[in-house]
């Protein structure tokens, strides 16, 4: 195979060469281009080694970000003071030893499991060759590039197909309970948005260790007034109660939402080069195993149980889009073990994890120092064992791991920082399903903050605090639109300006428009002014007249008044709701011209 090879090699050079001879003449133009053509075809590529561990979902350019990244690449590079201790745990001398003595620093270790740990490495089978350093940089991808607010990056990840499925499972439940209770009647979108921005809202005002009732957000006291603008608190409470009661599918029903919302965090957002795989417990006995970003802390990919699964299965679908990358995976300790990073190094991943001296895979009667198994690496720090997986030997095994351990941990954290669970009222008990969307909620609102500060159109300076709150304000300014335009008499003029100054608009309009329609209440009509003054040379009649006689207004509706009192100018006889009233002063009369028949004022 290799004779014909060489022999395909020649033929190639000799024609390549043949070619390159044949061109004499100079006005052979366009043969010329064809051997140029040819002859950049026929050279040999250089390969980048970063190539083999090219991540497809990521992508190619890395813009300039101001993002804070948790630790840099300098915190976990090895300096030259660090290098040659590595080189010797990795590549010990043999020294020269008695005849028929076995070296003392060739010490093997057996664990529980069978595997063997040795003090050195065996020249004789051949070293894995050691992954490179991870270079990818933490990025939004396509959309998520160009957000520039609150709500456009969580509607990146909460997109309008879930707020459908949750609005028609929640109109499904108002349909089976629903009586003719105001409250209770049918949700639209823009109110299920509504109550959502609220529900991150209460999470922002309701974070303190000792929260007072829920009530009080909708007090003039000591609440807020996007509360009352947005919703009463007796429809916030039914939509809750609604959401907490959806029966026996409710867990189905969440898992598909729980999809959904991984699926658009796996797809706008392309991991750096230092991931964390652990595991939390949720409230009710649920199980959560997360992959987390360890420079971001953006949770890339999770699986939710009921009861515990098998890690190594848990493992690869948590990793399956970061296969052949080059990544290193920090393993939290439900997944430390010897055959997870065997895994993980056959998937072209390194991997670190600190091993409990109870696994079956930690070596007996070890007191210290660095042992070896292959690719494995073990070693002792402050009492801790580091198992090292296909780390490339310039980084600092010990910093990666305290860099990237509590990865996990401190998403959690963030996440329920300012959870939406803290908008359950005192007396409902959540289901599984209410539950999950809190977790949903929060893990869309952490990640969308990820998203928005990472991205080159956003704002990389802000905190979660006022990303929550404007991400609360923009999901209720529709419903505010709503409220504020709709002609409603439950809409008061007070609730009305609250909700201009909620949006920041100007009340000038609004007072106008109140002015006008207190003037058309409070008043008869408005007189034109031909009509308001009497014409020259007519004088007013008495007010009543001698005997009763129908009113002509109130004949045309089929009523029938007779009245007394009649018009001063022109003598028709009107009913009390049919004549206005002007007293003396406003039309300028004294009491020498008041016509006969009236009273005069004793």
């Amino acid at each position: 195979m290799e004779v014909s090879d060489d022999k395909v090699s020649v033929l190639d050079e000799q024609l390549f060469s043949s070619l390159k001879s044949s061109i004499t003449k100079p006005n052979n133009n366009g043969q010329q281009m064809e051997v140029e053509n040819l002859e950049i075809e026929l050279k040999t590529p250089v390969e980048n080694p970063a190539d083999s561990y090219a991540d497809p979902l990521q992508e190619s350019t890395a813009l300039p970000l101001n993002f804070s990244w948790r630790f840099s690449d300098e915190d976990i590079l090895l300096n030259d003071n660090e290098q040659l201790p590595e080189t010797v745990l990795l590549n010990p001398s043999k020294g020269r030893t008695k005849r028929g003595r076995p070296s003392s620093s060739n010490t093997r270790f057996h664990s529980s499991n069978g595997h063997i740990w040795n003090s050195e490495r065996d020249m004789q089978t051949p070293l894995q060759e050691k992954l490179l350093v991870p270079k990818h940089q933490a990025c939004g991808k396509g959309p998520a590039k160009l957000v520039s607010n609150a709500v456009e990056s969580w509607m990146m990840l909460f997109d309008d197909e879930m707020l459908r499925m949750l609005l028609r499972l929640l109109n499904d439940q108002i349909r089976q309970r629903r009586s003719r209770n105001p409250p209770e009647r049918f949700v639209d979108l823009v109110e299920l948005r509504s109550w959502m921005g609220l529900s991150y809202l209460c999470g922002v005002f309701r974070n303190a260790q000792y929260n007072g009732p829920l009530e009080e957000l909708w007090t003039l006291e000591l609440g807020n007034a996007i509360f009352r603008a947005t919703m009463s608190l007796t429809r916030f409470e039914f939509i809750t109660n609604c959401l907490s009661h959806l029966g026996e599918s409710s867990w189905n029903d969440a898992l598909r939402l729980w999809q959904k919302l991984l699926i658009n965090c796996r797809s706008y957002y392309g991991p750096s080069g230092w991931l964390c795989v652990d595991e939390q417990v949720l409230p009710d006995h649920l199980f959560l195993s997360l992959c987390c970003d360890a420079k971001t802390l953006f949770m890339t990919n999770a699986i939710i149980n009921k009861t515990e699964t098998k890690h190594s299965k848990d493992l690869i679908q948590l990793i399956c889009d970061y296969k052949t990358t080059g990544r290193n995976i920090t393993l939290g300790t439900r997944y430390a073990s010897f055959s997870q990073c065997e895994q993980l190094l056959e998937c072209n991943l390194s991997s670190l994890c600190t091993l409990p001296s109870t696994s079956l895979d930690y070596p007996k009667a070890w007191s210290g120092g660095a042992l070896s198994n292959g690719a494995m690496k073990l070693t002792q720090h402050s009492g801790v064992a580091l198992l090292v997986c296909g780390l490339n030997s310039q980084l600092n095994a010990l910093q990666t791991h305290l860099h990237t351990s509590e990865t996990c941990v401190e998403f959690h954290e963030l996440a329920n920082r300012y959870s939406t669970s803290l908008s359950m009222p005192a007396r409902t008990k959540p289901d599984v399903f209410l539950q999950l969307l809190h977790l949903m909620l929060n893990v869309s609102a952490v990640n969308s903050w990820i998203l928005l500060r990472l991205a080159p159109t956003g704002n990389s300076n802000i905190d979660q605090r006022d990303f929550q709150r404007q991400l609360g304000l923009f999901l209720t300014q529709q419903r505010l639109q709503r409220r504020l335009h709709r002609q409603s008499t439950a809409t008061t003029l007070a609730m009305r300006l609250q909700i201009c100054e909620i949006l920041g608009q100007s009340s000038q309009r609004l007072l106008s428009e109140a002015a006008i329609e207190a003037n058309q209440s409070n008043g008869v009509g408005v007189i034109s002014l031909s009509h308001c003054m009497l014409p020259k040379g007519v004088a007013l009649v008495s007010r009543y007249g001698d005997k009763h006689r129908r009113c002509k207004p109130c004949a045309r509706n089929k009523r029938e008044i007779k009245a007394r009192s009649r018009c001063q100018q022109c003598q028709a006889h009107r009913c009390g709701n049919h004549l206005i009233s002007r007293c003396y002063e406003c039309m300028g009369l004294t009491t020498a011209q008041l016509p006969e028949g009236n009273i005069r004022d004793s």
